[in-house]
């Protein structure tokens, strides 16, 4: 499961499938960049592209755990 939704306080958030890092051009991020078409603003499909190239690199900002799924939780402005 793969999510971009809004955390909390309506901050973008990105939620990928446990431990995964997808590659800077791997073409899952084509599905990544649809779904979050549906929630986010230019602003922050702007803030997104940005943000994934350092997905595969940096720790997430958190996990949860939702029907026995652990997911990673990144944020990005």
């Amino acid at each position: 499961m793969t999510a971009v939704v809004r955390g909390s306080i309506g901050e973008p958030v990105i939620l990928l499938p446990g431990e995964l890092r997808l590659a800077r051009l791997d073409p899952d991020w084509f599905d990544v960049l649809k779904a979050a078409n549906v929630v986010l603003n230019a602003t922050e499909l702007q803030s997104l592209r940005s943000a994934m190239l350092t997905f595969s690199t940096r720790r997430p900002d958190s996990y949860v755990i939702t029907e026995g799924e652990i997911l990673a939780v990144y944020r990005f402005r």
